[in-house]
């Protein structure tokens, strides 16, 4: 009996440590981070790390005009200190055509720097849309930044916009979500986990005076590193062009020596207007 009860506890406490160590890895695959902008002042990057935070999220402007007045120094003293980060763009686009110089600007700004997370798409400001007008610019965006970058870009939204706005299609992007006060999101919608989740927005770190969001983080929000070679393969095989005022896309196509169909594939185009941003091969 003694002997059998010995390997009945042996055996329970092998299955009890296998639990434990699916736990730890589980555990290992998430990430603390905060993102950050204007709103959190100067921060103190070196406390921020020592208070156990891993990843950071930045924020790049606003719109098609509005740079965020620390992002630069935010990414500096991050990176000096070792900080995986990514950049994130707040989108206020009412149609597609927006939609478009929203992400070249997005594009214009994080292009030349290094990053460590995908950069993010945060599409909130949906008020006057309809589902399909929201649906579409979020399409637009994210295609065009993706096109731009040769990265996966990532998908910030609320839960409740996941679950009641959001289509399937857009799955195929990883999903940065908001949801306070609970240990998990309520809905991500179609998505069948998340990669990001914002579970505060008055968070306390050392380093930061005030609130400031928090996050946990997966490694699904880590840029690879074969999209790393080809976005720097676009960067040294590309260049940018700013379109002028009554040019068409033949005489564009003309200079640079290409051809309106390699230009309209390249960019995504439908239609061209005058300050639009172009990438042409070179």
């Amino acid at each position: 009996m003694k002997e059998k009860l010995t390997k009945i506890l042996a055996v329970c406490f092998s299955f009890i440590m296998c639990i434990s160590a699916v736990t730890v890895v589980s555990a290992a695959s998430e990430h603390k981070g905060i993102d950050v902008s204007v709103w959190q002042g100067d921060i103190n990057f070196r406390e921020v790390k020592d208070d156990g935070i891993d990843y950071v999220y930045i924020r790049a402007g606003e719109g098609t005009t509005l740079v965020d007045s620390k992002f630069d120094r935010n990414y500096r003293d991050a990176r000096r200190e070792g900080m995986k980060l990514g950049f994130y763009h707040y989108v206020t686009a009412r149609d597609t055509r927006e939609a478009k110089d929203q992400a070249h600007f997005f594009y214009s700004l994080i292009k030349d720097k290094r990053q460590d997370l995908r950069p993010a798409m945060d599409f909130e400001q949906l008020t006057g849309l309809s589902k399909k007008e929201a649906n579409d610019i979020a399409r637009v965006y994210m295609d065009t930044l993706e096109k731009l970058m040769k990265i996966k870009p990532a998908f910030y939204s609320n839960a409740y916009d996941c679950e009641s706005v959001w289509e399937e299609d857009l799955t195929k992007y990883p999903l940065w979500v908001a949801d306070y006060g609970v240990e998990r999101p309520y809905s991500i919608g179609h998505w069948k986990d998340w990669s990001g989740f914002q579970y505060s927005s008055r968070g306390s770190v050392r380093g930061i005076h005030g609130h400031t969001d928090m996050d946990r983080f997966k490694d699904e929000l880590l840029i690879t590193d074969k999209e790393k070679e080809d976005a720097n393969c676009t960067k040294d095989g590309y260049l940018s062009y700013t379109v002028k005022e009554g040019e068409t896309l033949r005489d564009i196509a003309r200079k640079f020596d290409t051809t309106t169909r390699e230009l309209i594939k390249l960019n995504h185009l439908e239609l061209i207007h005058p300050g639009e941003k172009l990438i042409i091969r070179k």
